[in-house]
């Protein structure tokens, strides 16, 4: 699958002096929510190839026409389609005329009470089946896949998965995985160091939290009924994640949806945005040497994880991450 190459355009992220901190650029973007978009997108069922379903949210701009771009966005663990850098992103895209798909994985956002299924990091068959969505709405529309956290794993097992078949869909022709844990057992091993235990801990709080309203109230929920609910990421992945959804143990789960030993396969242009400073994502195991020719490597100093706040002359504000993506994706149809 050979697309169009981005034009990179890759200006330097200054952050201020009070974000020069891994922790602060993680958590302020959450907080610093930014303005909020009037525009109410539509909400549209999505059916599954497993025959689960799940929500997405399409916001057309003003001057797409059928056979313009269309931009999936696909957010991280225990985010949605509201999540702030999503949210943000996805209004900024279509200000540049671009149509938003933006993914409520499965358990999460508008997809909560609608999917029996359960997120983890290899859903790569969702992605697919999303697209197949797009290409129904707009067969004449070129695709690019922009994907967060655990979302760009997924994203980026899509693009190797599709390299492999005779006949790929083609209209995704570009992609941008942001932070993707493409070793999930190095992240997970990661998560337990003392600095970083807050993430651990606030991941599981909100997947557990989730599974219990889930379990009140969705009918044949993918469920092995594990009580007492752990209160570590790993313990939950070993105990739940990892067995509801046909994998042995978090080992197995890791081993089989991690990227990092396939990224060579990529045959899709895709930008890879990494801070050296991510808590969650360490950025050692993005070793270029084993990563496609079609993939670049974008990275930063600064930048916490998903954060990336700074400043450029050229920005209307310090969402550094922001503008790059919009004129990443405004290079592919210039």
């Amino acid at each position: 699958m050979h697309g169009r190459s981005f034009l990179v355009d890759y200006p330097l992220l200054r952050p201020r002096m009070w974000f020069r901190n891994s922790h602060l650029q993680t958590i302020a973007p959450v907080i610093l929510k930014g303005q909020n978009s009037t525009r109410i997108p539509v909400k549209r069922l999505v059916t599954l190839s497993d025959g689960d379903r799940m929500v997405v949210q399409d916001d057309q701009a003003k001057s797409w026409i059928t056979g313009d771009r269309i931009a999936i966005l696909v957010h991280g663990l225990c985010g949605s389609h509201n999540s702030p850098y999503v949210r943000r992103i996805a209004m900024r895209l279509r200000r540049h005329g671009i149509r938003t798909v933006r993914i409520d994985m499965r358990g999460f956002g508008d997809s909560t009470l609608i999917s029996r299924g359960q997120i983890h990091a290899g859903l790569s068959n969702d992605i697919r089946d999303v697209v197949e969505f797009c290409n129904r709405l707009s067969p004449l529309s070129k695709i690019s896949l922009i994907g967060f956290s655990l979302g760009a794993n997924t994203v980026l097992k899509y693009l190797i998965e599709q390299s492999q078949l005779d006949q790929p869909q083609e209209n995704v022709d570009s992609a941008i995985a942001v932070a993707p844990p493409i070793d999930l057992e190095v992240c997970s091993a990661h998560l337990r160091f003392f600095g970083n235990r807050f993430y651990d801990y606030y991941f599981v709080k909100r997947l557990t939290r989730a599974l219990i309203h889930r379990r009140r109230h969705v009918a044949d929920l993918v469920d092995n009924g594990m009580n007492p609910l752990p209160d570590r990421l790993v313990q939950f992945d070993d105990e739940f994640t990892a067995p509801v959804n046909g994998f042995a143990g978090a080992r197995d789960y890791y081993q089989r949806c991690s990227t990092v030993n396939d990224m060579d396969k990529i045959r899709t242009p895709t930008i890879l945005v990494a801070a050296e400073d991510d808590p969650i994502v360490p950025f050692e195991i993005f070793d270029t040497r084993y990563f496609s020719p079609k993939i670049e490597l974008v990275h930063t100093r600064d930048g916490g994880h998903l954060g990336f706040m700074g400043t450029n002359p050229r920005d209307p504000d310090q969402h550094w991450l922001d503008w790059r993506i919009c004129s990443w994706i405004d290079s592919l149809d210039n």
